[in-house]
């Protein structure tokens, strides 16, 4: 067995023997570069010891993590090294001149410091260690430290093993450091910068920095010419020697800066110089962006250790020749609230083939030729688009598709304000808004054709919808009276065939409404901003114009709920008494009380939370969210449809009064007009959108059902697996156009992909992406980097104020209840309801809460729309954290009308 190796001996033997610090001090030295004297105890010495003490039962693969952790530490320290390995060790260290000397113990894992795991932070080093005893021991918490909690924690995110581990040891001469620091050859914060490299750097050992404690200057160098911008930070403490050994085994201390240092650069312009130079040679030798430790003792500067940069993406990914022309702008604004979250395979898969055609038809009745149609037909495939399982919008498609029309120089500000977009970009990005000045050029009267036709479906626009809904209805009622949990394949299959070829294909009333929807929403934000001068927000007060529509859709679930609670509230006593004192699961499974929800059920059983996904249950499998909302209104007395009728037309008058006291004559009258018909095209938008809800509902049941005959063929594990599928697979699957060799394999591995989409940060509402767009899935580090989100919101300094997008007035102070899922607001009872993006299933919570917070959304979203119609003081898109300040049980002061939410202190 070799116990030590030195840094002349070969890398293999490093690699097999060293680990991996120790391999990469081994290259650093046989390249020349300024390391410190050392040597390497080995992973023989390690296993030795192992063997010796006979502690191989230590590693309990049945322990906890803490458990193990505390166990081996405990068992490593009190037993001794083999003296035959000490005996080694004293000998090497005289031989190179380290007898006596103060050393840095460090530890090295073999698979630690590797091009694909750092372990930056997880393994243990010891400073100025000097006697056997302290030598030894620093040695023994080195080995253990592959044991520690955080470094196992670490092991098992990253799929490693933990029992049979392999730890060597670098043991080096003790640089006294008057500086020390981190050099990045790359600039991590920021894996798009091309141009920078990053150090870190202050006073005393570089410990300090490692490990948070110590305050640093940070600097930003050009990796060409040494240009660079510096951070000054207030370094008022360092880490220095200490003759005694602190709380986490180091013989260091912490002590103050002398005060004319603090607040000065800590290394010179030679020194930036020397260690970037150093930092890039790494890089060159070892192929790899390099992480590197550095300090500077008596002018001169050393380098006590480097691993690579393993957070940084393929370098492969910058390379322009093969990576230019594939950039994308995603953007999630509006769409959130349909598919808020992660959403399955067949989800999108549905959605996005649904977007293709609704949109194609809407292109033909706008009048846009076929053979353009043809050559845009990747736009069209493209409108929605999907990142570590969520949703977007490919924005630049957007607005290709809008910019499509004849004479539509006016819909991109209008889409802008429709689909409550964001603005903010960068000055790399807006080269991707040069295609749109590329886009097919029309002439005159082709613009006045278009201009006519729509002027005629403006005219008829009552007809068209009339004769649309007719006709949804008619296919609409026969679909959802099947039981299609019992049909065949073939069955359910026509039906599809049937959803795609009668409803889809035939959805150009809808996007006709939501084009008229654009442009008066759009005239109507116009003239408000020229002619109307109040003190506020616009906005807000072109919302409280729109409200007290009435008769919309999508509230008449709730209102038959209200209706069923007043029922019962006013009916017998006992009855009354018995729902509000039994616990809702109870109720659902009472056959006799379940009654009371069948016409409700009948209707409605299609709805739930996140609708538009197929993967969600509905209210026929489970009824206790509408249970549960009619228990909650009957205890809060919160279902008077009056009330909430006079409220909303409350806020209507309040504004109209605004406007009649500013406009007269011609200008009032055509303010009005405008009012009017945004009115019309924002409910019916609403209404038939509640038919798009249906469709999903449709779909929801006849792919689960598939899911059945799946399952019942041995070909999934459970009904469920479908969702993992995309509808083409699927229809292949049947149809014998399928490539697949065993479904359930590709299964396992999406619900494993999906599960960490689910467990891990979300990207950005809006980024953009380079290269083939699907590699961002992986490439996580460049998400954040690409961000391109700037809020428009005042930033308030005080960290007890929030401020979001006015959506319906009103002024309400209370208790917040803080909910993810609707779930999460059972019991709801009078408290402002705070999440991060609803869709039309949390519409039944409204009545029962006070107020409405949401993180994300847009004025026209349904959460808005609704929101207005029931009167409910609410604001969307809040800037600042909402869901990470708020918690349950805290208690807030809301103006909805300027958008302002105020922590209410306890002393307060």
């Amino acid at each position: 067995m070799r116990f030590i190796l030195h840094k002349s001996e070969s890398i293999s033997d490093f690699k097999n023997i060293g680990g991996g610090k120790a391999t990469n001090m081994a290259n650093m030295s046989q390249k020349g570069f300024p390391i410190p004297e050392w040597l390497c105890l080995t992973t023989d010495a390690y296993h030795s010891f192992i063997d010796d003490n006979k502690l191989q039962d230590v590693f309990d693969k049945s322990l906890e993590v803490s458990e193990l952790s505390r166990k081996v530490r405990e068992e490593f320290i009190k037993n001794e090294i083999p003296q035959n390995i000490l005996d080694k060790i004293y000998t090497e260290l005289n031989s190179i001149g380290l007898e006596g000397a103060y050393l840095a113990i460090r530890s090295s894992g073999l698979d630690e410091d590797s091009a694909d795991h750092s372990f930056a932070g997880q393994f243990s080093s010891f400073l100025y260690q000097k006697s056997k005893e302290e030598i030894e021991l620093s040695i023994k918490e080195c080995w253990a430290s592959a044991y520690t909690e955080r470094a196992l924690s670490y092991r098992i995110k990253k799929g490693l093993p933990i029992q049979n581990l392999s730890v060597g040891i670098v043991i080096q001469k003790m640089i006294n450091s008057e500086k020390s620091g981190v050099t990045f050859s790359r600039n991590p914060i920021d894996p798009t910068d091309r141009e920078n490299l990053l150090i870190s750097a202050s006073y005393g050992q570089c410990e300090g920095i490692v490990s948070g404690e110590i305050d640093t200057d940070e600097i930003l160098v050009n990796r060409s010419n040494f240009t660079f911008d510096a951070k000054v930070t207030k370094k008022e403490q360092k880490l220095i020697q200490s003759e005694t050994i602190n709380s986490r085994g180091h013989m260091i201390k912490n002590v103050d800066v002398e005060v004319e240092l603090q607040e000065k650069l800590c290394i010179t312009d030679a020194e930036i110089e020397t260690v970037s130079k150093l930092a890039l040679k790494l890089e060159v030798e070892f192929e790899k962006p390099q992480d590197c430790e550095w300090a500077i003792e008596n002018g001169e500067v050393y380098l006590v250790q480097t691993r690579p940069i393993t957070t940084l993406p393929h370098e492969e990914l910058f390379n322009q020749k093969h990576m230019k022309d594939l950039e994308v702008l995603w953007d999630n604004s509006n769409i959130v609230e349909s598919y808020s979250g992660v959403t399955s395979p067949l989800t999108f898969s549905f959605a996005s083939y649904a977007y293709q055609q609704v949109y194609i038809q809407f292109c033909e009745i706008m009048g846009v030729p076929d053979n353009i149609i043809k050559d845009f037909s990747a736009m069209f495939r493209n409108m929605l688009i999907i990142m570590r399982g969520r949703i977007y919008y490919n924005l630049i498609n957007w607005y290709k598709l809008v910019l499509l029309l004849p004479g539509s120089s006016e819909n991109k500000s209008f889409m802008n304000t429709m689909m409550g977009v964001r603005d903010g970009t960068n000055d790399s990005v807006q080269k991707l808004f040069d295609e749109l000045d590329r886009m097919p050029k029309y002439s005159f009267f082709k613009k006045l054709k278009v201009n006519l036709m729509t002027l005629f479906r403006y005219l008829n626009i009552d007809n068209i919808i009339s004769d649309f809904t007719n006709n949804f209805n008619n296919i609409y009622e026969v679909f959802r009276k099947k039981d299609y949990k019992n049909l065949s394949l073939r069955e359910q299959k026509e039906d599809f065939h049937v959803l795609e070829n009668k409803i889809l294909t035939s959805w150009k009333a809808p996007i006709i409404n939501d084009y008229l929807c654009m442009i008066f929403f759009g005239i109507l934000k116009k003239l408000t901003e020229k002619w109307v001068k109040v003190d506020g927000d616009l906005a807000n007060l072109q919302n409280d114009l729109l409200c007290g529509q009435g008769n919309l859709d999508s509230t008449e679930p709730t209102k038959h709920l209200m209706r069923l609670a007043r029922k019962i509230d006013e009916g017998d006593e006992k009855f009354r008494t018995y729902a509000l004192e039994t616990d809702i699961d109870d109720l659902v499974k009472d056959r006799d009380f379940m009654t009371n929800f069948d016409e409700f059920l009948d209707k409605y059983g299609f709805r739930c939370a996140n609708e538009l996904k197929l993967e969600e249950s509905d209210l026929h499998d489970d009824p206790s969210f509408a249970v549960n909302a009619v228990v909650s209104y009957i205890r809060t007395k919160s279902y008077s449809i009056e009330d909430m009728e006079k409220r909303e037309k409350e806020i209507k008058e309040k504004a109209e009064k605004i406007i009649q006291s500013q406009l007269h004559g011609v200008k009032l009258s055509l303010y009005m007009w405008f009012v009017s018909q945004t009115r019309k095209a924002v409910k019916n938008r609403e209404n038939l959108r509640f038919l798009r809800t249906k469709v999903f509902g449709v779909a929801r049941n006849i792919f689960r059902g598939m899911g059945y005959r799946f399952k019942d063929l041995d070909l999934i594990d459970t009904h469920k697996d479908i969702f993992f599928l995309t509808h083409q697979e699927i229809i292949a699957y049947i149809e014998g156009r399928s490539l697949f060799g065993n479904m359930r394999t590709i299964i396992e591995e999406r619900k494993a992909q999906f599960k960490d989409y689910d467990e891990t940060n979300p990207p950005p509402d809006r980024f953009y992406s380079f290269g083939p767009a699907a590699l961002f899935n992986m490439e996580t580090t460049l998400l954040d980097a690409t961000n391109l989100i700037v809020f428009e919101l005042p930033e308030s300094q005080d960290p007890n104020t929030l401020y979001g997008v006015p959506c319906c007035p009103g002024e309400v102070e209370g208790e917040v209840r803080v909910a993810l899922n609707p779930k999460d607001a059972t019991g709801l009872a009078g408290e402002i309801l705070v999440t991060e993006r609803t869709d039309p299933g949390w519409v039944p919570l409204y009545p029962s809460c006070s107020g409405l917070l949401i993180e994300r959304g847009s004025l026209l979203s349904h959460s808005a729309v609704v929101a207005r119609e029931l009167g409910l003081p609410t604001i969307v898109g809040v800037n600042g954290g909402l869901i990470k300040k708020l918690e349950s049980g805290i208690k807030v002061k809301v103006n909805a009308g300027i958008g302002e939410i105020k922590i209410i202190k306890e002393e307060e």
